[in-house]
């Protein structure tokens, strides 16, 4: 019964086991692998390659806290702490974006999405100007400003998922101390190792 509470947060259908911490850091990883992939100048940015970590992190960590709720010899401590971590480092790449994507006025500002270097895929300095990485030869203005819109509206819904996240491991943390405390499960907050 107790763990029906922790597991719903770690499942979004228990019949079809689809663990929704796992689909929410699969798909910030996802988001932030199709924007470096698209970077054409210079690297990508330390907020896009901070994205790949906290979704490849996050993934473990959901790994990590559905095994404990079917197995015992992993101490009830283990899945808590993971998940204060998975939240503060998805607390900060929220943060991270929301500081980024400041002055797009929701994606609708094409002048500052162009200079915004979470969106602009790169710029390098020409002789006879500046080229952006989003820019083709021959794009119209249109064609720029779409291709400009999707990055951005990437980069929001990595936000949104970063901010989504940590709220899903504060959650659990949460859960997980009260089960601790109160003893579900069986196991304690030292816990005990069977093999």
């Amino acid at each position: 019964m107790h763990r029906a509470i922790p597991l719903g947060l770690r499942v979004v259908q228990p019949s079809a086991n689809i663990p929704i911490q796992l689909l929410t850091a699969l798909t910030i990883l996802a988001l932030a692998v199709v924007m470096i992939k698209n970077q054409v100048y210079g690297s990508s940015p330390v907020t896009t390659r901070y994205s790949t970590f906290t979704g490849g992190f996050g993934m473990i960590v959901s790994g990590v806290g559905l095994l404990s709720l079917f197995v015992t010899f992993i101490p009830a401590i283990v899945p808590i702490a993971l998940d204060t971590l998975a939240g503060f480092l998805f607390l900060g790449g929220g943060i991270a974006w929301a500081y980024g994507l400041r002055q797009t006025a929701n994606c609708s500002a094409g002048d500052a999405m162009l200079y915004n270097d979470l969106l602009n895929q790169g710029s390098q300095q020409f002789k006879d100007g500046v080229g952006y990485g989003v820019a083709h030869p021959g794009d119209s203005e249109w064609d720029l400003f779409h291709r400009l819109r999707g990055n951005c509206q990437r980069a929001q819904a990595d936000e949104i998922l970063q901010f989504i996240s940590f709220g899903i491991a504060a959650g659990l943390v949460a859960l997980g101390y009260l089960g601790m405390k109160k003893g579900w499960g069986g196991r304690t907050g030292a816990g005990a190792y069977v093999a």
